[in-house]
């Protein structure tokens, strides 16, 4: 069974490498000649991130190898800042393929909605892309609700649909 603990900035290039493998999987749905976001660059912005005070972030280990992690952040401190005290947004929810159905994101997802409840916030956000539906039917499996219009194209190049869970 994988062991969770928190992130730190060290983590971030193995955070970036289930990024990247987490984005292979969007070669099913995404639209011809989509390309994922450099790995470099996603393992810079992580170790920029982690080192924020207002990010929390975990990382899921199994015989001493990240398999997964999980990072949220104030919504107001996201990349598409909402000014609601009371709302967080989950930023990144990533599993390695290696680990799809072993209850990994499951517990993920359980302890950033719990900590960031703990903190005090009453709801959470997350956005994830509309051609998804493997994830998008682990989030409606887990009490989450599409909510708003479609969000085109940012940031990575791919409509995504938010979804909202109440975290009272």
């Amino acid at each position: 069974m994988a062991r969770i603990r928190r992130a730190m900035p060290s983590d971030a290039e193995g955070m970036a490498v289930t990024v990247a493998e987490g984005f292979t999987a969007y070669a099913e749905f995404a639209p011809e000649g989509w390309t994922a976001p450099d790995r470099l660059e996603f393992a810079l912005g992580i170790a920029v991130r982690l080192r924020s005070p207002h990010v929390r972030a975990w990382v899921a280990e199994d015989e001493g190898e990240q398999v997964g992690h999980v990072t949220y952040l104030p919504a107001s401190e996201s990349r598409a800042p909402i000014d609601d005290p009371s709302l967080a947004h989950l930023e990144q929810l990533f599993v390695r393929p290696s680990h799809f159905g072993t209850g990994v994101a499951r517990r993920l997802l359980a302890l950033a909605a719990g900590d960031a409840r703990d903190a005090g916030f009453t709801q959470m956000r997350l956005a994830t892309p509309v051609a998804h539906a493997r994830a998008r039917r682990f989030y409606q499996r887990e009490g989450w609700k599409p909510v708003g219009d479609v969000l085109t194209g940012e940031p990575i190049g791919l409509d995504l649909q938010e979804y909202r869970i109440r975290l009272t």
